[in-house]
């Protein structure tokens, strides 16, 4: 069987540069991708069909593919040079942080909940915005070229980073971010508000919550303040100490010993230290008015 297409593999910080190079007529031939990739015609152009639709994918287009979803491709060379194609994998956990990064620092702005609702949710994405052609070429010709350069990665992770920031100001965004390990993330946070609201008045352990939601300790942590505006050990004090001022308001008699440790805490002094930190007033404050 004759051979579609040679592959050449170029490794940067964060993910992967793969270039494909046509040579050959080849009609329907299938495809698809698992996770969201970047790619680019670099040179000739391609016929892409799904079951929906058929459309030309031209020299210097970018289009990201639906994921887990077959396609097919019509190719037609011209024979003075091969159809050259550039698909970029980025790790998910980079383009994540890169995009919690912009929001925080420059575009508090920009809105992750509606790239969230699936009813914002982008199939495919086609563009020949100039701004991402150019991003997305200077992160190629800087990787090429790097044993004529020396390019750090320091460099492609800046053209990296250039890129993300461009694809965030399309509709790209929706299927960067909105993708099935971001819904499992979510459900995984899920998961763990709902053990701790039925557990908070008993010991947790973070290796217990990150367990739950199926991540590490640390990405635990980025992930649930991210969400809910407070690290997973903040949200347990938050639901002990409004279970202690219900015992408070409608139950002072117990006193504030038995309160604290009804609550959840292991100790008077602790208690007493994160009651007044989130209140403003001691217990004995708090039950006097």
């Amino acid at each position: 069987m004759e051979k579609i297409e040679e592959r050449t593999v170029f490794s940067i910080p964060y993910g992967e540069l793969n270039v494909f190079e046509t040579n050959v007529v080849c009609y329907n031939f299938p495809f698809f991708f698992e996770k969201p990739v970047i790619t680019l015609m670099l040179s000739g152009n391609k016929i892409i069909r799904s079951e929906e639709e058929t459309f030309e994918f031209n020299e210097r287009s970018v289009f990201i593919p639906p994921c887990n979803k077959e396609l097919s491709i019509d190719i037609h060379p011209d024979f003075k040079e091969p159809t050259k194609c550039l698909v970029l994998n980025i790790e998910q956990e980079y383009i994540d942080s890169v995009f919690h990064e912009v929001i925080e620092n420059w575009h508090p702005d920009w809105d992750r909940t509606g790239i969230m609702m699936k009813e914002n949710a982008v199939k495919k994405f086609v563009s020949s915005d100039e701004s991402l052609w150019r991003s997305l070429t200077n992160l190629y010709n800087r990787r090429v070229d790097e044993s004529i350069y020396n390019t750090s990665d320091f460099l492609l992770n800046l053209s990296l980073k250039e890129l993300i920031y461009e694809l965030m100001k399309t509709n790209a965004k929706h299927i960067l971010l909105h993708s099935d390990r971001t819904e499992n993330v979510q459900n995984g946070l899920q998961e763990v508000v709902h053990f701790v609201r039925q557990n908070y008045r008993e010991p947790i352990t973070i290796k217990k919550l990150s367990s739950l939601a199926g991540m590490s300790e640390a990405n635990l942590f980025k992930k649930f303040k991210h969400s809910y505006n407070c690290t997973p050990v903040e949200y347990i004090i938050q639901l002990r100490i409004e279970h202690a001022k219900q015992l408070l308001i409608n139950n002072p008699e117990i006193g504030i010993k038995n309160i604290c440790f009804e609550s959840g805490f292991n100790t008077l002094e602790y208690f007493y230290r994160k009651f007044t930190q989130i209140t403003g007033k001691s217990p004995k404050k708090f039950t006097a008015n």
